[in-house]
């Protein structure tokens, strides 16, 4: 009994730990790139866990439903691995259609492996960036 019940929260430490996206809309008159105030900022998180790195166990699925009023969302698939730059940027253009533009700066993107007890793989991959109007100059409300 006491081994399900640890097996029982570490799938559930695992599971949901796994996706995370952000839309931040921006509150404030400072301006960046040769003045221009951005529209809103952009963050997600994807972790896969695999057993011994090669078998899946849980992972983050790319964000691509809800609205833009929904400022977090978290999704989780079981033994699959989709944490990958390219579904990031799924998540980054379902985003940038919610906002309603297509222009970004300062795009930052990361992956990071983690090993626990050479037995426990955890790669971890960020995208974040600044969303600015499409028209330079110009602010949509």
């Amino acid at each position: 009994m006491k081994m399900a019940f640890i097996f029982a929260m570490a799938a559930l430490l695992l599971v949901g730990c796994s996706s995370y996206s952000e839309i931040s809309y921006w509150n404030s008159p400072v301006a960046i790139n040769s003045g221009e105030v951005p529209i809103a900022s952009f963050a997600t998180q994807n972790v896969s866990y695999q057993l011994f790195g090669v078998i899946p166990i849980s992972t983050g699925r790319p964000w691509t439903s809800g609205d833009g009023n929904i400022k977090y969302d978290f999704d989780v698939r079981l033994f699959a691995d989709e944490a990958t730059l390219d579904n990031n940027f799924v998540s980054l253009r379902h985003a940038l259609d919610l906002v309603g533009s297509h222009r970004i700066t300062q795009l930052q993107v990361s992956e990071l492996d983690d090993w626990s007890f050479i037995i426990l793989r955890c790669h971890t991959v960020n995208t974040k960036c600044i969303i600015l109007n499409d028209e330079k100059g110009s602010r949509k409300q």
